[in-house]
């Protein structure tokens, strides 16, 4: 007798009581917002794994050296972003956004002077109130962070930012799911799931109880 109250007891705390809104797996984002944020995540975490690696004209990988747009370009080929090869054309793609909205991934482009040629392309590591950091492969420290408003080198640039990576790059990475909306339950459909659970879980629990009364003490 004391077993199948147990069991009563058990089956009634394990009765499910909120509802599985999702089979995605938890490890995978569900939002193109999220998306992008872990993605944003990964890039810099790659990116500063080559910090110090020596700066070498017309480097593309970690064997050789980076120059500036190889290395943006090999840190995004990584991710499956292509971008081109050279600063100036990767200037060219992406959707141009104020300095103000850069976030990190994103790519900054230097110029002498506001009419003249980009010269230097940079990968955004932070945009807070402690400046605009931005991570790149130099001709004097090769892969370093700098601080736009700390350079008096970098900041007397004209500067503009691009943000390169689209939803397609997102679905390709983590999957079509991101893209789907799923529709919110209304209170009505939750509190009526909630409910059948209970009375599931009751019921099952009155059948364990029935039983037990036809069996007995003695039996």
């Amino acid at each position: 007798m004391l077993e199948v109250l147990t069991t009563c007891l058990a089956l009634a705390n394990c009765a499910p009581t909120t509802l599985n809104l999702t089979s995605i797996p938890a490890d995978l984002p569900t939002t193109v917002a999220e998306a992008e944020k872990r993605l944003r995540k990964d890039v810099l975490d790659y990116a500063q794994l080559y910090m110090g690696l020596p700066y070498r004209y017309g480097g593309t990988s970690p064997v050789s050296g980076f120059d500036c747009s190889g290395f943006t370009s090999y840190i995004m080929a990584h991710f499956k972003v292509s971008i081109s090869r050279s600063s100036r054309d990767q200037e060219g793609q992406g959707e141009k956004i104020d300095l103000n909205e850069a976030q990190p991934g994103d790519l900054l482009f230097f110029r002498r002077s506001a009419n003249s040629r980009v010269f230097h392309v940079a990968m955004v590591y932070s945009n807070d109130q402690d400046g605009l950091k931005f991570i790149h492969s130099c001709c004097s420290k090769g892969i370093a962070i700098d601080n736009l408003k700390e350079s008096s080198y970098w900041s007397a640039k004209s500067v503009s930012a691009r943000r390169i990576v689209h939803k397609a790059d997102l679905v390709s990475l983590y999957g079509p799911q991101i893209m789907q909306v799923a529709p919110a339950p209304t209170a009505t459909q939750v509190v009526t799931a909630q409910l059948e659970a209970k009375v599931e879980s009751i019921g099952l629990i009155a059948g364990i109880e029935t039983r037990c009364f036809e069996a007995g003490p003695n039996r």
